[in-house]
């Protein structure tokens, strides 16, 4: 699922809100990428022709707060929106071409906004596309209400 990289996927989006990494391997030997800089676009990664995913790494974070929240139309979809939370961390599913960090969401709460305040501005800086499921407007919704959910309900 890394490395196939579907934007909409559940795995690439929580690797990214845990500040996870990758180790790659191939013919020049071994490389470790964070998961923020791993995706490269739709479908799309910085892994080469030549090169394999051999591990993935997400540093320990005990005791730490985290909610996840997905928006499907059938259970076990890909997400039309996803938000992860973790510690001051936030990750959409489906709001671009890579899974995305919201960043202006994350300094809001960095500058002590609550989780409502902050989810508010969750669609950020995002590039959603359009399909059958789901306009750019609806996503960008959908987006600011799941960023807001995954922070207050932090497990």
């Amino acid at each position: 699922s890394l490395a196939h990289a579907d934007p909409a996927a559940d795995l690439p989006m929580a690797l990214v809100a845990l500040g996870g990494s990758v180790e790659l391997a191939g013919p020049g030997g071994n490389r470790r990428l964070a998961a923020d800089d791993f995706f490269a676009g739709y479908f799309e990664t910085e892994l080469a022709d030549d090169e394999l995913l051999t591990a993935v790494r997400v540093p320990r974070q005990a005791g730490v707060p985290w909610g996840y929240q997905k928006f499907v139309r059938r259970a076990n979809d890909w997400a039309i929106v996803g938000a992860a939370a973790i510690g001051g961390r936030i990750a959409l599913a489906n709001m671009g071409p890579v899974p995305l960090r919201a960043r202006a969401a994350e300094r809001a709460l960095a500058d002590g906004a609550s989780a409502a305040d902050a989810a508010r501005l969750a669609a950020e800086g995002t590039s959603p596309g359009e399909d059958i499921h789901a306009d750019r407007e609806f996503r960008e919704h959908l987006a600011r209400v799941l960023t807001r959910r995954a922070l207050e309900h932090h497990c």
